[in-house]
């Protein structure tokens, strides 16, 4: 039952596709070695490919990999004509790898801008270079990449990102790159959750107060309310780390949750809504419930302000306005604190 309970939890609210689907398990999984020295794991053998590589051998060409290779000459008379641009793209959509050789630097550019006006929806492009004739496709492309070399400090001038070596451009994607967007994502629904919260308080409490717009909390504990809670999220957006860099290099399968948008997808924002109702509505009543015979009470709920008995003004009470205001922020602050944990 607890398994069960816990595939159905995975499935309704995992952030990952291949958690919500069962797939991400496999990771997980230990080699098991046979008493002969062999280990069996989930993943396919080699023998899938011995057969691939022996149907291309008999002219199997059916599930080879094409590429496309074409020079700048060429693609001087294709670029700048929009049907003949329809075309090369469809050509090249069609290939696992495209190859250009001897083109300009505005070709290059020109060839970053062709993906990013005929690929649907529109995709995030990354353009690499360690050259000066690199600058203009670095600048057209989404992301640049330049890498610091023996050609100069042009590429690297202009691009958002730069690296000494090609090598490393696996640890800036796949890990550096992943781990960025994860915090900012938690860095920006947090902000909003927040605030969200902090603010739905004040509107719990109007019915408490005849719709006066009597403040809750105390103007000193508001202003500092977001110095409380700034430090916790700033630590979480700089040292936050879901998985560790190690793992993320034996899987980078991993990395298609970024590319997936699987952070900032309206599942997740969901979540995030259904913890603002719950934690508006649970820090509030929690107080509310032990400290309303005490204090921000009147009699009058019952008479005048319900329009049961308008000879029944109330008799004062309610002196307890400001204890119940401090620890309802006090149980706000420790809720978000707990929230970023």
């Amino acid at each position: 039952k607890a398994a069960s309970a816990r595939t159905i939890l995975e499935k309704t609210f995992a952030t990952d596709q291949t958690t919500r689907h069962g797939k991400l398990n496999k990771h997980t999984k230990k080699p098991v070695k046979q008493s002969t020295g062999m280990t069996l794991t989930s993943e396919p053998s080699d023998v899938t490919d011995d057969f691939q590589d022996e149907s291309l051998r008999q002219g199997d060409t059916s599930k080879s990999q094409m590429a496309l290779v074409i020079e700048g000459a060429a693609l001087g008379h294709l670029l700048g004509d929009d049907v003949l641009e329809e075309m090369i793209f469809a050509v090249a959509s069609s290939c696992d790898s495209v190859i250009a050789c001897r083109v300009s630097p505005k070709q290059k550019a020109l060839l970053v801008r062709l993906v990013r006006n005929y690929v649907n929806p529109t995709p995030v492009t990354l353009a690499i270079g360690d050259g000066a004739n690199d600058v203009g496709m670095i600048q057209e492309a989404h992301i640049g990449v330049g890498i610091s070399g023996l050609e100069g400090q042009q590429a690297v001038n202009s691009s958002d990102f730069a690296i000494a070596q090609f090598r490393f451009l696996r640890d800036l994607l796949l890990i550096h790159g992943r781990w960025n967007f994860i915090r900012m994502s938690k860095v920006v629904l947090y902000s909003f959750y927040k605030n969200a919260v902090a603010t739905a308080l004040l509107y719990v409490f109007q019915p408490f107060c005849a719709f006066s717009g009597t403040i809750l909390i105390d103007q000193m504990l508001t202003a500092g309310f977001n110095f409380f809670l700034f430090f916790p999220i700033v630590l979480l957006g700089i040292f936050d780390r879901d998985l560790d860099k190690d793992y993320v290099r034996r899987n980078p399968e991993v990395y298609s949750s970024s590319r997936r948008n699987e952070h900032m997808t309206g599942r997740l924002a969901s979540r995030w809504l259904f913890a603002f109702i719950f934690h508006t509505l649970t820090i509030f009543f929690l107080n509310y419930a032990p400290l309303s015979a005490a204090g921000m009470q009147t009699s009058a709920f019952d008479g005048l302000m319900s329009g049961a008995n308008k000879n029944r003004p109330g008799d004062g009470e309610g002196g307890g306005y400001y204890v119940f205001g401090t620890l309802i922020c006090n149980s706000l602050i420790l809720t978000m604190t707990y929230k970023v944990s």
